[in-house]
């Protein structure tokens, strides 16, 4: 996702200062010990040219894994670009202004508009998955509102499940096996030989569990929820019970000297045992529980699994066209609520349909699906103590780890010394130093090289489930929003409206009026969702959790409002708001008035002629009359 500049900061500082201060910490004693062992290079080259090139490949090794370390350290250090796009949308935003971080988004958002639209009806929240698996099961049994955790804490608490229960579930079968051995169910020579590689072969498949946990744990895995079962302990079970006792049978073909040759020998003292290596993964499961227990703990006494949302439905009788109201929704009432004027997220574009269902009505319907811009709700770090405690075990875990793997080339070193005269001496000198006095140290030399080759391997993938973990719970997020969905439905009427119909009026207003019945269903919540952030260009592109859904009604009855006072404030008739039509229209009318005198004065002077004309007429019949009469008599 693009960094989207704007001078109004969204309040996003960078989580990860304190990891970046320890980590760098840590990468610097690396690299102190690195460039100490190729100081050592000129003086095992005057030995040994093997040995000066060993202390030249670790050495080597080293200052690159150190320097690594404090380069990944410092970059949690530098500055946390953070845009005004962030954090990712709930589902794939189809609002105009931001389709490249849409498409850029897109697959890492964790649910659809179908979702969110189910999420708001059904009162229900779909973050919150049923687990599956025996395992997982048995842990959510136990702690039940592990459930209602985002996906890299819930990911975490069954990562960290699975290892307490495989480790002591290795302890018993390497119990188990020990007793099977020991007792002489497997045969006497079994004793001698099967239980170290059975040892070897337990802490195998120990590192590797426990290396697959911190695989998981890794952030660029962690944002999906993972299951576990619980298939691996019944079989380790079985097989520490089969294996010993199927393997006794064939120790005596394949070893033909006799117990009593073996028992001069003495190897029992020589041969590798794991119970070593046991009980440092044993202390070390012991500090990985104290850690991240009361981390997890407390981030579930926080969980709050609420799903409650506002409602509002209506039917309102208005002079509206539909379209007006949707464009009024989106872009006045729902762009007045911009959080820092970050445009709205558009999870389903409101696009109304008008259905004409005669020359002048019909049926309209749309449908509308919004979120603001997600708000930084807390900026305090909980459990800092914890947190620090959690990040600088790991730290000296991976230090450690360096250590081991400095005493493992170190003791090789050893053997090669041992083995040397053996290497460079003829064949029948060769033959001579190969005896029972020479062989027998070096099962001692192995034995010594398995333990710390072991201890190495779980050292290092305990210290990177610490890592892991620690980066999870520093980098969480919550962020408050507001989550809308209206749904409008209704139907519609056209007539015509006409004013100023006087008979000598020459202006008028004629205006189309649409009158619609309108049932609004609205329903909006003011979620809590979370992020876990990363250090790099991606810092806050990850898969964000919604946590919880609170009622707001007091917002909804401001929307309502505010869509009620625009429904009122419509006008239905034209009006004349510049002066200059006004100041035509009364020129106009004192023309009409002029024209009304003026006709008014010749309807009276054409009365007054009428009148006159009559009244002669009048005088001209009485004296024809008296005439008349005159000439009778």
């Amino acid at each position: 996702m693009a960094y989207d500049f704007g001078a109004q900061s969204l309040g996003i500082k960078n989580p990860f200062k304190a990891e970046g201060k320890i980590k760098t910490i840590a990468g610097l004693i690396i690299t102190i010990i690195g460039v100490y062992i190729l100081l050592q290079v000129p003086e095992n080259l005057k030995v040994d040219k093997v040995l000066g090139w060993v202390y030249a490949g670790l050495g080597f090794i080293l200052i690159i894994s150190g320097l690594k370390r404090c380069s990944a350290g410092l970059y949690q250090l530098f500055k946390y670009f953070v845009g005004r796009s962030v954090p990712i949308s709930l589902s794939y935003n189809f609002s105009k202004t931001e389709s490249d971080n849409a498409k850029a988004e897109k697959d890492a958002v964790l649910y659809n508009h179908q979702e969110l639209n189910s999420m708001l009806l059904g009162r229900k929240n779909s973050t919150f998955i049923e687990p599956t698996g025996w395992l997982s099961r048995f842990i959510h049994t136990i702690l039940p509102k592990l459930t209602f955790l985002p996906y890299p804490l819930r990911n975490t608490a069954e990562e960290l499940a699975s290892v307490v229960i495989n480790t002591i579930t290795a302890i018993a079968a390497y119990a188990i096996a020990s007793f099977v051995v020991l007792s002489g169910l497997a045969g006497e020579k079994a004793q001698i030989f099967m239980l170290p590689i059975f040892s070897a072969l337990l802490l195998v498949y120990l590192i590797t569990t426990w290396k697959s946990s911190a695989h998981s744990l890794e952030s660029a895995n962690n944002y999906k929820l993972n299951q576990i079962a619980g298939k691996s302990v019944i079989g380790l079970i079985a097989l520490s019970f089969v294996i010993p006792m199927l393997a006794g049978f064939y120790l005596d073909e394949l070893i033909p000297v006799s117990m009593e040759v073996l028992a001069e020998l003495k190897l029992e003292q020589y041969m590798f045992s794991a119970w070593g290596n046991l009980g440092i993964f044993f202390v070390s499961l012991f500090v990985l529980l104290g850690l991240i227990v009361p981390l997890l703990l407390s981030r579930m006494n926080d969980a709050n699994p609420q799903t409650s949302v506002s409602e509002y439905r209506d039917n309102l009788q208005e002079n509206v066209h539909p379209k007006e109201i949707f464009i009024n929704v989106e872009n006045i009432i729902l762009a007045n609520r911009r959080v820092k004027e970050v445009p709205n997220r558009i999870y389903k574009e409101f696009n109304p349909e008008l259905v004409p269902e005669s020359d002048k009505k019909g049926t309209f319907n749309g449908e509308l699906l919004i979120e603001t811009q997600p708000e930084l709700t807390s900026t305090e770090v909980k459990n800092k103590t914890n947190k620090i405690l959690l990040t600088l075990f790991s730290q000296v875990g991976l230090v450690a780890t360096v250590v081991l793997l400095c005493a493992f080339i170190f003791q090789a070193i050893e053997l090669y010394i041992y083995l040397q005269p053996v290497i460079l001496a003829n064949k029948t000198a060769s033959n001579q130093l190969m005896n029972s006095v020479f062989l027998i140290p070096i099962v001692g030399f192995v034995s010594k090289l398995l333990f710390i080759y072991f201890a190495w391997r779980g050292t290092k993938a305990i210290s990177r489930i610490l890592e892991s973990c620690s980066h999870t719970f520093w980098g969480e997020i919550h962020f408050s929003s507001l989550l809308m969905n209206l749904k409008v439905e209704g139907t519609y009427t056209e007539s015509k409206m006409a004013t100023g119909m006087g008979i000598n009026d020459s202006t008028r207003s004629e205006n189309f009026v649409v009158r619609s019945s309108i049932t609004p269903w609205l329903i909006t919540s003011r979620i809590d969702s979370c992020v876990f952030a990363t250090s790099g260009s991606n810092n806050l592109e990850t898969p964000r959790y919604i946590m919880s859904m609170n009622k707001n009604d007091l917002e909804m009855e401001q929307i309502v409002e505010e869509m009620k006072t625009f429904l009122v404030s419509r006008e239905v008739i034209a009006a004349l708001r510049n002066t200059q039509d006004l100041d035509n229209t009364m020129q106009i009318l004192e023309v009409n008035n002029k024209s009304r005198e003026f006709l008014s004065k010749n309807q009276e002077s054409l009365t007054e002629q009428a009148g006159y004309l009559r009244n002669e007429d009048n005088t001209d019949n009485e004296e024809n009359v008296t005439d008349n009469t005159s000439k009778q008599v």
